[in-house]
């Protein structure tokens, strides 16, 4: 399977879309980051310079609707923020080891890593 480096982490890909502009990519059980390299939906600019992307989507792991405030607080203070409802938390689609998920936006690499590191 394919790897690449995010944020100075190995990441596992796990699809990509047809044409590559995206991949989703498993830094570990409970952060997956969904990048681009066009940012064609024109999510917030947070590039990685490891990677490639120009922008990317975090998705946390969540066991439990207790740890839902824990995550929900560690976003904010890392300049994170959810659009929509997506501080609701919903049923895993990319974090495939936890039965919940949030989806975050607006992080940059380097939160993203030291979640994965503290994870």
């Amino acid at each position: 399977m394919q790897t690449i480096k995010f944020c100075g982490i190995e990441g596992q890909v796990v699809s990509s879309s047809e044409h590559g502009n995206y991949l989703v990519v498993n830094l570990s059980d409970r952060v997956v980051v969904c990048g681009t390299y066009s940012n064609q939906w024109e999510w917030e600019e947070s590039p990685d310079e490891d990677s490639g992307f120009k922008s990317f989507i975090t998705y946390i792991g969540i066991k439990s609707a207790a740890e839902r405030d824990r995550y929900t607080k560690w976003v904010a203070a890392n300049q994170g923020y959810f659009v929509d409802k997506e501080d609701t938390l919903r049923r895993s689609r990319r974090c495939k080891k936890f039965p919940l998920e949030l989806k975050v936006r607006g992080l940059s690499a380097s939160s993203v890593a030291s979640l994965v590191q503290s994870a």
